[in-house]
């Protein structure tokens, strides 16, 4: 439970927290030129930062999960975190598909 927390408020603090300063920077550029700049849509496209982002709620779920059931061995850390990353990578590949941005088409 202390090495998920862990992990999350590094990744919170460190992938997640620089890539929305360095989106923020790139989108008051764009916004200055008038048009969504290739900087700003190649940066949107990365998956690393959205993944982090989609995992901090299944993961939240698990550490509460280890708190209030205090299991005696590591299954259920195991299943959780499988279960976390695969919910965190079924939302990584299914939202953004939902939500096109700049001309994409929303795929089935």
């Amino acid at each position: 439970m202390v090495l998920l927390f862990v992990l999350e408020f590094v990744e919170g603090n460190t992938i997640t927290r620089l890539y929305f300063i360095r989106l923020r920077r790139l989108a008051r550029g764009a916004v200055t030129e008038g048009r969504v700049t290739p900087e700003l849509a190649h940066a949107r496209a990365e998956q690393l930062a959205s993944f982090t982002h989609f995992l901090d709620i299944p993961i939240l779920l698990v550490i509460v999960s280890l708190g209030a059931l205090r299991p005696n061995d590591w299954t259920q850390f195991a299943i959780g975190t499988v279960i976390a990353v695969a919910v965190a990578s079924l939302l990584n590949y299914f939202v953004p598909r939902l939500y096109p941005w700049g001309g994409e088409t929303a795929h089935p």
